[in-house]
């Protein structure tokens, strides 16, 4: 399917709905005059599209405009989503809205409000990024913004409405939510706000960890989801930074304890893309897929593959960092994963 306007544009995912159905939102479009906040389509895996819902852009009140992420299906059989826009709450300065939670019920295709932000509690507005079912049967997700000079958060939310702050986030822009390892731990992305971005976890008490500061070498501005895999290990992207100059965005590798490894920095001059821009999918081939904005033999983008068990040839570097000077010669010891071979350069 292609999207034109009155079909929605800037399609935000899907989910898979059964008997080879999917839904999908856009995050802009659906009115005939090229304007609209988003549509909620459903399309099947022939390609057969309908439009079910219509979002308004926010400045009338009072429903969901601009929805920020996929879908996701509750034990309830209905859908939720976010949108970073629409609600209840609006004034001078935001006047279409500082977002929602809400329902689908795919049986009427009935669209509900069941929170909306405002600058008068703790929770931040604007919701961007698609929610999470926890193990606990609650959707979880994150405000980008608190204007009313608190921080964002980590959100928690029944199918009911009954809504509560997790753990605040000050000095983030998280726009990717979050996903929920095995111990019960929450884990996302900032993409950057006053700095470079981070990788944080949340705990089941609420107490924030940050595990990477990103300082451009490693990657800047990660903004999608984390793909766990194996036992505590994480994986994401960086949409741009890395260890090339210039630099084309990295893939990183961290586990629980906060340990990263750069697995790949994308080089603009190689026709494999650049700033990757999407979460990776773990296919059952064992290798994980992703997606570059550009690059490639014709720079529109590519699709790319990797290797979640190739650390590289590298293992580990130590050296005595009380005796680091810059621009002055040092030893240390590379401990590597296997045997090199002879013609190899570590």
């Amino acid at each position: 399917h292609d999207f034109h306007t009155d079909d929605g544009y800037q399609p935000t995912g899907l989910v898979e709905a059964g008997h080879g159905k999917f839904y999908g939102t856009t995050f802009r479009g659906g009115a005939a005059s090229g304007g609209g906040g988003g549509v909620l389509y459903s399309i099947t895996s022939v390609g057969k599209f309908k439009v079910l819902y219509r979002f308004g852009d926010g400045f009338v009140c009072c429903g969901p405009a601009m929805p920020s992420g996929h879908l996701v299906k509750a034990k309830d059989g209905n859908y939720y989503g976010s949108s970073q826009n629409g609600g209840d709450f609006r004034d001078v300065d935001h006047g279409n809205g500082l977002g929602t939670v809400y329902r689908f019920d795919p049986k009427t295709n009935a669209v509900t409000v069941i929170h909306s932000f405002s600058l008068v509690d703790s929770s931040g507005v604007f919701p961007f990024g698609p929610l999470m079912l926890g193990k606990d049967g609650a959707l979880y997700g994150t405000t980008r913004e608190n204007e009313s000079g608190g921080a964002p958060s980590v959100f928690r939310i029944d199918t009911a409405g009954s809504f509560s702050v997790v753990a605040s986030l000050p000095n983030t822009e998280p726009v990717a939510g979050v996903i929920q390892s095995k111990t019960g731990d929450f884990y996302g992305t900032d993409d950057g706000g006053p700095s470079k971005g981070s990788l944080f976890r949340v705990n089941g008490k609420g107490k924030v960890t940050f595990i990477n500061r990103f300082d451009g070498a490693d990657g800047k501005g990660p903004r999608y989801q984390f793909t766990p895999y194996g036992d505590g290990l994480f994986y994401s992207s960086a949409k741009e930074g890395g260890l090339l100059d210039p630099q084309g965005g990295s893939i990183c590798c961290v586990d629980s304890s906060g340990e990263l490894r750069v697995l790949h920095s994308f080089d603009p001059d190689v026709a494999n893309g650049i700033f990757p821009n999407s979460t990776f999918v773990l296919a059952n081939d064992g290798l994980m897929y992703g997606t570059g904005a550009l690059g490639g033999s014709n720079t529109r983008g590519t699709v790319y593959r990797f290797d979640p068990n190739d650390f590289g040839a590298v293992q580990t570097v130590s050296f005595d960092k009380a005796h680091v000077k810059s621009g002055h010669r040092m030893h240390g010891t590379v401990t590597v994963f296997a045997p090199a071979e002879t013609d190899t350069i570590v």
